[in-house]
């Protein structure tokens, strides 16, 4: 752990020069790297599902976390064995609605999936993906990013004034490498999640 901190690694096979497997061998062998979080939203579930499987082998190896990504792996979520699924703020709304009995949240998928991570963009985004049970959230973008060309970056002050405000983990994500690493931390992010840095 970076300073007590959570670093995720977002994968982004498209921008690996060379073989993917490699480089997540590589990224997994890192110390300062805790979970592995396998986005890859363009795949076939089949071929998802296969990859997933592969950089799964490769974290345990290694004693990281790997966690599913989005509304390709929900539908596997139970045979994926992931130790948890990240998602965006509308498919964790989905989810937990088509899960809702008798107007309170039980467990999707009969608990299949114990950790559960949120996207979000702003404190009140923040405040529904806490509602929804989500267990931490992104916020992003937090830096300028060639990943989310347009959107204006965040800053610091305001990753600073939403991890006050919080009722959850906030995990930086957006534009961060390793040199901005320390000041997200000092802005009081539980974690920073980190793709083309690492896939690069």
């Amino acid at each position: 752990m970076y300073r007590g901190k959570i670093i995720a690694c977002i994968t982004n096979r498209h921008l690996v020069r060379g073989d993917f497997l490699a480089q997540i061998e590589r990224v997994a062998a890192m110390e300062m790297l805790d979970w592995i979080i396998v986005r890859e939203k363009d795949l076939t579930s089949e071929a998802y599902r296969t990859l997933f499987a592969e950089v799964s082998r490769i974290a345990q190896r290694h004693g990281k976390k790997c966690l599913a990504h989005g509304r390709i792996a929900l539908g596997m979520i139970s045979e994926l064995g992931a130790d948890g699924i990240h998602l965006p703020l509308d498919a964790l709304r989905e989810w937990r609605a088509a899960s809702t009995q008798g107007g309170q949240h039980s467990a999707p998928q009969a608990g299949a999936v114990q950790l559960v991570g949120a996207s979000t963009h702003s404190a009140a985004e923040i405040a529904e993906a806490a509602a929804l049970g989500a267990a931490y959230a992104t916020l992003s973008p937090i830096f300028a990013t060639a990943c989310k060309p347009g959107a204006a970056p965040l800053g610091t002050a305001a990753l600073a004034a939403a991890c006050k405000a919080s009722p959850l983990p906030i995990f930086a994500l957006g534009g961060i490498g390793k040199e901005q690493l320390a000041a997200c931390v000092e802005a009081g992010a539980a974690g920073c999640c980190m793709m083309s840095a690492w896939m690069r």
